[in-house]
C-alpha cells in the first residue's frame, strides 16, 4: 500500500496538472460508477488524508480513491493497459489520467469527506497534531509496535517502510508491545519528520544518503546484515509476520529486552538526513519542532508517469 507521503505527492501532482481545468471526457469501468460522467465538470481541489485520496468537483461531489496494494494512477494521453483494468479514464484540456486496478473508488458528497476519514488517526502529512498522534499510538498498549504503526486508526500515513525503518532507527523491536516501550514521543517525532521530509523531497529515503533516490537501512531484501553492528538480520515474509507485512529487524540492535527508544542512536542515524531539521534533540529526548501545516510539495517540474 502506498505510504501517506506518496499519496500526498500524488494529490499535489494532480492539482498541479489539472486543478481548475474542465473534464473533456470521462469513462468509468468500476461497477459502482459505470454510469458516472464527469464531462463538463471542473476539478476544484485535491486532498489526501493518510492513504486516502479525494478529487473535489464543482458539483459538490468528490471521488474517493484508495489504491490498496494493486492500484496506480498513470498520466498521459494514452494507456496501453487492458481496457478492463482501466477503472477510470479522465481527460482534461491539457492531458489525462488513468486509474489502473484501483480497487476502491466512490463518488460521495464533498461535505461527507470528513465522515469518510473520521475513523483515521491524525494525518502525518496534513495539519499535523503530533500530540494526538502520540496519544493514539500510546493507547494501543497491547499491540506490537510494528502493527501499531501500520494501524491507520492510530496514525494515518505510515506504511511498511516506516514500520520497519523507524523502530530500527530508534533501537526497539517491532514485536515489543506498545505498553512496554518508553519514549514513544521521540519515536513518533522521528517518524513524522521522516515522512513529512520525504513527502516534500520525493524519494522515500530513511538514511540521508543519496537523497535523490529511495534508500533504507534494513528494509531492502538485499541487505542481509545490520549496517550498524553486522549481526544477521531477522526477516519475516508477509505470511509469517503477525501483521501480515514483510518485516526486518536486527536482533542485536533491537533486542527484545530494549524497552526504551534509544535517542542517542536515533540522533546519530539521522545525522545526514534533512528530517533532522524538523526535530529538537535534548536531554528529554527528541521532539518534533517543524512546521505543522500540510506538507508543501517540492515542484521541480519533473513528474513520474505512474504512481503505485
Amino acid at each position: 500500500v502506498p505510504e501517506g507521503d506518496t499519496i500526498a505527492r500524488l494529490a499535489a501532482k494532480i492539482a498541479d496538472r489539472f486543478e481548475g481545468q474542465v473534464v473533456t471526457s470521462s469513462i468509468f469501468r468500476h461497477p459502482r460508477l459505470a454510469t458516472l460522467d464527469l464531462t463538463g465538470r471542473t476539478l476544484v481541489a485535491t486532498e489526501s488524508h493518510g492513504k486516502h485520496l479525494f478529487l473535489h468537483w464543482d458539483n459538490d461531489r468528490s471521488l474517493h480513491l484508495h489504491l490498496l496494494m494493486q492500484g496506480r494512477i498513470r498520466f498521459g494521453a494514452t494507456d496501453q493497459t487492458e481496457e478492463w483494468r482501466r477503472r477510470f479514464e479522465i481527460r482534461f484540456e491539457s492531458g489525462a489520467m488513468t486509474g489502473v486496478d484501483v480497487p476502491i473508488l466512490r463518488s460521495i458528497p464533498t461535505n461527507r469527506v470528513a465522515d469518510t476519514t473520521s475513523h483515521l488517526g491524525p494525518d502525518l502529512c496534513g495539519a499535523l497534531d503530533i500530540e494526538l498522534a502520540i496519544a493514539r499510538l500510546a493507547a494501543a498498549v497491547a499491540s506490537p509496535l510494528g502493527a501499531a504503526l501500520l494501524n491507520q486508526r492510530n496514525i494515518a500515513g505510515f506504511g511498511n517502510i516506516y514500520a520497519v525503518e523507524v523502530p530500527f532507527i530508534c533501537g526497539v523491536s517491532p514485536f515489543r508491545p506498545i505498553g512496554e516501550i518508553t519514549g514513544l514521543e521521540s519515536l513518533v517525532a522521528v517518524g513524522a519528520a521522516l515522512i513529512r521530509t520525504n513527502a516534500h523531497l520525493g524519494p522515500q529515503n530513511t538514511t540521508g544518503r543519496w537523497l535523490n533516490r529511495s534508500d533504507h537501512h534494513i528494509l531492502s531484501g538485499r541487505t542481509r546484515k545490520c549496517p550498524r553492528c553486522g549481526s544477521p538480520l531477522r526477516r519475516l515474509s508477509g505470511d509469517a509476520s503477525p501483521w501480515n507485512r514483510r518485516t526486518a529487524m536486527c536482533p542485536t540492535c533491537q533486542h527484545e529486552s530494549h524497552d526504551a527508544v534509544d535517542t542517542a542512536r536515533a540522533t546519530k542515524l539521522l545525522g545526514l538526513h534533512p528530517a533532522r531539521q524538523l526535530l529538537t534533540f535534548d536531554d528529554h529526548g527528541i521532539s518534533y519542532s517543524g512546521d505543522r501545516t500540510p506538507v508543501t510539495m517540492h515542484r521541480s517540474g519533473r513528474h513520474r508517469d505512474s504512481y503505485l
